[in-house]
């Protein structure tokens, strides 16, 4: 065993199945720790910029912003008549609802810039007077800032305050909005809730609470689920308050914009603002409101969007939930979640178990892949959020060490099986029996037992015990071994097997042990045999040649050959194995081998071999060797007669080379 112990190698199963739990469990680990949640995060930004961006017909949403011109030509921070000369004209103009991004804690009475106050149209022009009189003008305030920021004194209690919180991730990106949070007791909601509401006040629909879920926001057709602090794949994110996943439909500069400088001019024509919400906000280097969103990446020279249209597209989206154009983004429960991953950990274990072609794996694979990030990009679009991240790197490590485990445990056994057979048989037959090891290997890892068709040669040295009872040892050793290298050769060449020798005797099986499984491979398994049989007559010619001119003892070679069913198997136990064949068809050809051999041994010199073959083979032979009938004979320890038939010679039809003439009987 090599690199693994044994035991590894024959439980591949229960293996398989512990390193995908151990893969579930160090990516479920990593996912609870928090380890994913950037990948997961990354991921999440990917799918919302792929998603196309929002048809609108008719934008219910305008910016109208303060720009770095206009912040040198009318000074900052706006003083409070200019701020409500704005909200005057958009009042005019007939916005439904106006939001302001600008901070007023405390009254900017003197107007700078390079306009003096004289300049104003109305000069006197009162900032609460102009709020107070439409309920529709919502201010902002920030009582979480240290210290806090209040709104305008004229504003407080009147309901006309928002937050305009945006909660960002600790990596600087926004993905939420808010609705509300409570501080001491009191609720303070959002910028975008508050015009949301306004401009929905129009339409009759305001907030309830879900007749179902009562601790969740329903407006109009969308119950709007508070964010968890594990929702998709966030990890302990901060979601104080009442939150969700801001979509950003709109992509970046989605809103139609205008500068304060047209609005003053009259240059923004009133269908422009008209049943419109109004977001007036600063665009300015030196008074920063900038953010980052998923959509910044593909941005590298403008990443940023601007807190008004952040309000903006917060606001657009509650206005889709209350129309039911769309929906929160929802995720699975925890649990789901971690079943969706050990899911695909499996299906990576169950590839890699599977043990196909390189190629059937590497498509499997990418199938695999496309599929999970397939499912994954359907579910986004439709507004569910599911991991992505945990189950490939679940699929894709289970895959890769299961396999590289299969691919350990298989070079061990490789080696094992390999090792096994080789001690019966020659290396490239043990290497053919690992390709087809499912039909040779039983589940104890130890060659099966089974019945096979086959071909048996059985062959005797006659002369080798007079050999060996005058010759030296050493001399008599260096004569046997070269005879019985010489007839193993043989066998090798007409594809037979030498499955043991005897002293002097060498049994071979031919269709064995690779099983023939048609008539034609078994004919074809007897023609062998026969021909290998006729190729020893020739060898022993040539070897008793060579012998008598070295001075050595001679010898005739017997064989018998017979063709049936027999049982292969391993015979012994412990290290004293052998892969062998036994059965009647063996016991025959060992007959055939021995039948009449005295009346072989007196026939005349130079008849140096003789070859017998049983009616079982002769039927698979048809007319391709020249044969002598022999009659029907009762073999010893056999009841039934067999007819015997002595081989004389291969026929011109068999394309194999004629016995010589000087040494055919």
């Amino acid at each position: 065993m090599v690199g693994i112990p044994r035991k590894l190698v024959r439980s591949r199963r229960t293996v398989s199945a512990l390193i995908t739990s151990a893969v579930f469990a160090v990516v479920g680990g990593a996912r609870s720790a928090g380890d994913l949640e950037a990948l997961e995060l990354g991921a999440y930004d990917w799918f919302l910029r792929s998603l196309p961006m929002r048809a609108i017909t008719e934008n219910p949403i305008v910016r109208i912003k303060l720009r770095e011109q206009e912040i040198q030509k009318y000074g900052h921070p706006l003083c409070d008549a200019r701020l409500a000369l704005a909200l005057s004209e958009l009042r005019r103009l007939g916005a439904r609802a106006i939001g302001v991004d600008i901070w007023r804690d405390v009254p900017i009475r003197s107007c700078g810039g390079t306009m003096s106050d004289r300049d104003l149209p109305e000069p006197g022009v009162d900032l609460a007077e102009v709020v107070l009189r439409d309920e529709r003008i919502v201010m902002i305030e920030n009582p979480l800032e240290d210290p806090p920021i209040a709104p305008p004194s004229f504003v407080a209690g009147s309901g006309q305050t928002a937050v305009p919180d945006i909660p960002v991730h600790p990596s600087g990106v926004v993905r939420r909005a808010l609705i509300y949070y409570t501080e001491a007791d009191t609720t303070y909601f959002s910028l975008g809730f508050q015009l949301a509401l306004q401009y929905l006040a129009d339409e009759g629909i305001s907030p309830i609470n879900d007749p179902d879920q009562p601790d969740y926001i329903r407006l109009g057709e969308t119950t709007i689920p508070s964010l968890r602090s594990d929702h998709g794949g966030y990890w302990a994110v901060d979601s104080g308050g009442y939150q969700y996943l801001a979509d950003f439909a709109l992509g970046h500069d989605g809103f139609p914009v205008y500068t304060l400088e047209e609005l003053f001019s009259g240059s923004i024509p009133a269908s422009a603002l008209r049943d419109k919400i109004v977001v007036l906000g600063t665009e300015s280097a030196t008074v920063k409101d900038e953010f980052y969103t998923p959509f910044s990446p593909a941005r590298p020279n403008d990443p940023f969007m601007l807190g008004m249209e952040i309000h903006a597209h917060a606001t657009h989206q509650l206005i889709r939930f209350a129309h039911g154009d769309t929906s929160p983004m929802a995720s699975w429960a925890e649990g789901s979640e971690y079943a969706w991953t050990l899911l695909w950990c499996a299906l990576g274990g169950l590839l890699g178990f599977s043990n196909r072609a390189g190629w059937f794996t590497a498509l499997a694979s990418i199938a695999g892949l496309l599929i999970l990030g397939g499912a994954s990009r359907v579910a986004f679009q439709a507004n569910l959020w599911i991991p992505l991240v945990p189950p490939l790197l679940g699929f894709v490590s289970a895959a890769a060490l299961v396999l590289a485990y299969r691919a350990i445990a298989e070079r061990a056994e490789r080696s094992e099986v390999t090792g096994l057979f080789s001690r019966f048989l020659r290396p490239e037959v043990a290497e053919l029996i690992w390709e087809q090891r499912d039909q040779f290997i039983g589940p104890d890892q130890r060659p099966r037992a089974q019945r096979i068709t086959l071909t048996s040669l059985m062959s005797d040295l006659q002369g080798y015990t007079t050999a060996s009872e005058s010759m030296e040892p050493e001399a008599l050793m260096t004569w046997i071994n070269e005879y019985m290298n010489t007839m193993a050769d043989l066998v090798a060449e007409y594809d037979g097997v030498v499955d043991d020798y005897a002293g002097d005797g060498i049994k071979a099986n031919f269709g064995f042990p690779v099983p023939s499984l048609t008539d034609e491979a078994k004919g074809e398994d007897a023609h062998n045999a026969v021909r290998c049989a006729l190729a020893m007559g020739r060898a022993m010619d040539h070897l008793n040649r060579n012998w008598r001119a070295r001075g050595m003892p001679t010898g005739r070679v017997r064989v018998g050959i017979f063709t049936g069913p027999a049982v292969v198997g391993i015979l012994g136990g412990g290290k004293s194995l052998k892969y062998t064949t036994v059965g009647d068809t063996v016991n025959t050809a060992a007959r055939l081998e021995s039948f009449a051999k005295d009346e072989f041994s007196s026939e005349q010199e130079g008849t140096d071999w003789r070859v017998l073959v049983g009616d079982a083979t002769m039927e698979r032979l048809d007319e391709a060797f020249l044969t002598q009938d022999l009659g029907l004979h009762a073999l010893k320890g056999k009841h039934e007669e067999i007819r015997i038939f002595r081989v004389l010679g291969a026929s011109e039809a068999d394309g194999d080379s004629l016995i010589p003439a000087e040494s055919t009987p």
